[in-house]
């Protein structure tokens, strides 16, 4: 029995519905923090899947299969993900949108809708095939899995002097024209992709998978435990996510494999059979903050020593008074482990030191609190840097970009004696020829405390949130900034003034 033409009307109203959602959602978790926006991406293409199946609309159905595939993707890397990717998105959208509009079984003249399946096919293995090293865990097996290769490191006065490199490549290629501007472009985009601001949403999406983790090596290792969850979505860098999902991942296997005890020692210690593991995460104080509490026999620091001494690490006898960032430093030592043996779990003595190096290079660090019989909790703290920042943004004579200042800075009337500032005599581009007279400039004047200052506009700022991209040091005059991903500069005008 056939599908009525009622039902199929139904279907197209409801699929051009679906659709609509789903490309709006898709731009709102792109740039901003919207756990919902997320929920309701996958919940519309479910949907939409199921819906094609029972009209017979079987090219929907097999895209929206593959859009899924690209979505978790996305997900897996807090929505850090590049142009191309984006691209793939978007055109899978338009796709559905043309294919749910065509005649049930005819033909769309035109699409490739096989080729097109293969490049999201390509996209996919390239997508996954970044993120293979992070681990995963099936139900069942041991959550051990080959490391990631080791990132590159860059050194934070390396990192000032290629962030102020960024903003001269930034300016050359956008005032460049024709070839000379195409050629720029690559060089300026690897140098951003080096050393950028990468965003990513970091949440239960990303982290709720840690759970699993821990029970199915509590099981490889005979032992009970429970595992309790409160985990914040935030906005942080893509470097973050990677650097807390990879700690993550030690931390709770050596709260199983190291803090929880068999079952039989913890009976006998009048403790319940199932151990206890808490982990947190979320932003505190300006911080992105994980933490794994266990409940288990705590860190026996004569053993740790012991063995430290046994291994040449530190020599014996050690002072009662070691302040705690040395015994992070012993316990964390490459190499340094309390197993005598090798097994899939123990006795590298690699993760701890993994995880601390990971944090220090972002700036980070890593604590701990232990006591015998009670349990330990290991917390990694990384500053964050503002990814998104509300600016007035406009237009200046002889810049090709757009001009933005922190909202810090308040718009006020005109300010007799205060500075004023041509942006294009400041190195940030070339004069035009045909900038109006010096009656005809205008200007706009902003204070921030007990500083006023005049800038000269082609047009009159407007005050919305902008996306930072590469973050230089205070004393710059300027970093990188995109809205609508119209890359510009995010202007210090208190460092201008001369």
């Amino acid at each position: 029995m056939g599908i009525s033409d009622e039902l199929v009307m139904q279907f197209r109203a409801a699929a051009l519905g679906h659709l609509d959602r789903v490309e709006s959602a898709w731009q709102a978790v792109l740039t901003s923090v919207d756990d919902e926006a997320a929920a309701l991406i996958h919940r519309e293409i479910h949907t939409l899947k199921g819906d094609s199946s029972v009209v017979g609309f079987a090219d929907v159905n097999l895209v929206c299969h593959k859009l899924e595939d690209l979505l978790e993707v996305a997900r897996s890397r807090g929505y850090a993900i590049d142009e191309d990717f984006d691209l793939a998105v978007n055109m899978a959208l338009r796709f559905l949108a043309m294919l749910v509009r065509k005649k049930v079984g005819a033909q769309l003249s035109g699409i490739d809708l096989p080729g097109f399946v293969r490049q999201i096919d390509a996209i996919l293995v390239e997508a996954r095939g970044e993120v293979s090293g992070r681990h995963r865990v099936a139900s069942g097996t041991s959550p051990i899995a080959k490391p990631n290769p080791t990132p590159m490191r860059i050194s934070p006065a390396l990192r000032a002097r290629l962030e102020a490199l960024a903003v001269d490549a930034f300016i050359e290629y956008a005032q460049a024209q024709g070839n000379r501007r195409n050629r720029l472009r690559a060089s300026w985009h690897s140098l951003r992709e080096l050393i950028g601001l990468q965003r990513a949403v970091i949440g239960p999406a990303q982290l709720a998978k840690h759970k699993a983790g821990a029970l199915a090596l509590a099981r490889d290792l005979g032992k009970q435990i429970a595992v309790s969850l409160e985990l914040e979505t935030a906005e942080v860098t893509a470097e973050i996510l990677t650097a807390a999902d990879a700690a993550l991942l030690h931390l709770v296997r050596n709260a199983v494999d190291h803090g929880i005890e068999p079952v039989a020692q913890r009976t006998a210690a009048g403790k319940s059979p199932s151990g206890k593991i808490a982990i947190f995460s979320g932003v505190r104080d300006g911080a992105y903050v994980v933490s794994v509490t266990d409940d288990g026999g705590g860190i026996d620091f004569g053993r740790v020593h012991a063995r430290a001494v046994e291994l040449g690490i530190v020599s014996s006898p050690m002072s009662q008074t070691v302040d705690q960032e040395r015994w992070i430093e012993i316990i964390c030592h490459p190499g340094l482990t309390t197993r005598t043996h090798v097994s899939e779990v123990s006795g590298r003595g690699v993760g701890l030191d993994a995880v601390r190096t990971a944090i220090i290079d972002l700036g980070g660090a890593l604590t701990l609190m232990s006591s015998a019989g009670k349990g330990t909790t290991w917390t990694i703290t990384i500053p964050l840097s503002s990814i998104s920042v509300k600016a007035h943004v406009f237009r200046a004579p002889g810049l090709s970009f757009p001009v933005a200042i922190d909202a810090a800075w308040k718009l006020c009337d005109g300010i007799a004696g205060a500075p004023v500032i041509d942006l294009a005599t400041y190195g940030f581009g070339m004069s035009s020829e045909s900038a109006p007279g010096a009656d005809q400039v205008r200007r706009v004047w902003f204070t921030r405390g007990d500083q006023e200052i005049g800038i000269v506009v082609d047009e009159l700022p407007i005050l919305t949130m902008v996306r930072r991209l590469v973050v230089t040091p205070a004393a710059s005059a300027s970093e990188l900034m995109s809205l609508d991903a119209i890359e510009g500069l995010l202007v210090r005008p208190d460092r201008l003034v001369r």
